[in-house]
């Protein structure tokens, strides 16, 4: 009988949501040093898909919740030709949730949101470029830092850890429903796409930077995009809803877990702005945000509401067709409405020191919504963050005055280049 697995509780939300303008596709990628080899890559491919079980799965239809089961299909490695995180059509793909592009020297692995998150598809990027590496003869070495592709899977790397670390399933009433956000704006493309503008900046001097105003680098960068976007709110007279931005909190430090599914909580932070605020009393607001949104009981009672949510009778007992519509409906209102903006930082990946010397820098794309059509992802390896803005939209003010206050600020030096897609000749 074929292996199974049941969608992980996050990952129920995605299939109920996704859609032509929310296709649920995030990217990593890994910029080498080399222009990729696809036959190595396809070989690397081969062999760290089966070390990954749970990502390289179809999608089965289930009365009460879809599931997932083995796929026995080859998942081929493509040349990049399409903007970044197109919908995943699963007839051209196998049947697969997952891809893996290559386009000059950049490897990216492409998945929907429901199979992992941000930590889970590092780790799969990771292995796969250490077996790419391999594969072409080089000298490289795990170091306890690459899951080694050789080995059988963990059963804990495949179990759902918001499931383990609930304790309590019993429903609680919902809190404060939050507030209406502020959202931005603008001129869709046509046909419609994804432009992405990417910033290259040193990541040890700028988090030297953000300690010296009492924060952290997603504290400092959520700051200044709050007052970016509250700024160009001003200035077009919009009073409507305050800036916030949402910020994707792994949840494995708090909850140990080496889980490769989902398991991360959003944090909504938003600054009460009347006017003009000086960035330092921004910062501080964040900074306190942040601390008391992941703090490990805040977390808790997040992961317990959630489970539970899960586990009551209206959802479970209700069928597919009826119970997707409401979710997505309920992820519309009280999701989507409650932030200006997604900015997820997967922090440092640490790469071996083998590896390290094949390796430029790493981007991290977030699929932009309806009501985001501007969103952002960090990802930095070997001292070098990349600060990516996905947007669905023609106007760019916002991420081009994001920058130039980011040069300003720092004193550092920001490399901005784009895949210029949607722009005009």
């Amino acid at each position: 009988m074929d292996q199974w697995y049941r969608i992980d509780n996050t990952g129920k939300i995605f299939h109920a949501v996704s859609d032509g303008t929310n296709s649920s596709v995030f990217r990593v990628s890994m910029i080498l040093n080399e222009k990729i080899e696809p036959e190595y890559l396809q070989e690397a491919l081969n062999i760290t898909a089966v070390r990954f079980p749970t990502l390289t799965v179809r999608v089965r239809k289930g009365l009460f919740w879809d599931f997932m089961e083995h796929n026995d299909e080859q998942l081929v490695v493509k040349k990049e030709t399409e903007h970044p995180c197109t919908p995943i059509d699963r007839k051209e793909n196998n049947a697969y949730l997952i891809r893996v592009l290559y386009f000059e020297k950049r490897i990216s692995v492409e998945i929907f949101h429901s199979l992992t998150d941000g930590g889970g598809a590092v780790e799969f990027l990771k292995t796969l470029i250490y077996q790419y590496l391999k594969e072409k003869g080089e000298a490289v070495d795990m170091e306890g830092l690459v899951l080694d592709p050789d080995e059988t899977p963990m059963p804990e790397e495949m179990e759902d850890s918001f499931e383990k670390h609930a304790t309590s399933h019993a429903m609680k009433r919902p809190g404060k429903r939050p507030g209406k956000a502020y959202q931005i704006q603008g001129t869709a493309f046509d046909p419609p796409g994804i432009n992405v503008i990417h910033g290259v900046i040193d990541a040890g001097r700028l988090n030297a930077f953000s300690k010296k105003r009492g924060t952290t680098v997603t504290g400092l960068l959520t700051s200044l995009m709050i007052e970016v976007v509250h700024d160009e709110k001003m200035a077009k007279d919009l009073t409507d809803g305050q800036v916030s931005i949402a910020l994707p909190i792994s949840l494995r430090k708090q909850f140990p877990s080496i889980t490769l599914r989902n398991f991360f909580s959003v944090a909504n932070i938003g600054v009460q702005m009347d006017g003009y605020m000086h960035l330092e009393d921004i910062i501080q607001d964040v900074t306190d945000q942040l601390i008391k949104k992941t703090d490990k009981d805040t977390l808790q009672a997040g992961i317990n509401r959630f489970v539970s949510l899960q586990k009551s009778f209206w959802i479970r007992g209700v069928p597919v067709f009826i119970k997707y519509p409401l979710m997505k409906f309920g992820f519309n209102q009280i999701g989507e409405r409650a932030k200006t903006m997604t900015l997820s930082n997967l922090g440092n990946t640490r790469l071996p020191e083998s590896m390290k010397p094949h390796v430029d820098r790493m981007e991290v794309i977030l699929y932009p919504t309806r009501k985001s059509p501007i969103n952002c992802g960090l990802g930095t390896v070997n001292d070098r963050l990349t600060i990516t803005f996905a947007r669905s939209i023609e106007e760019r003010e916002i991420i081009q005055e994001f920058f130039k206050r980011l040069r300003k600020m720092t004193g550092l030096d920001v490399m901005v280049y784009s895949n210029e897609w949607g722009e005009d000749e």
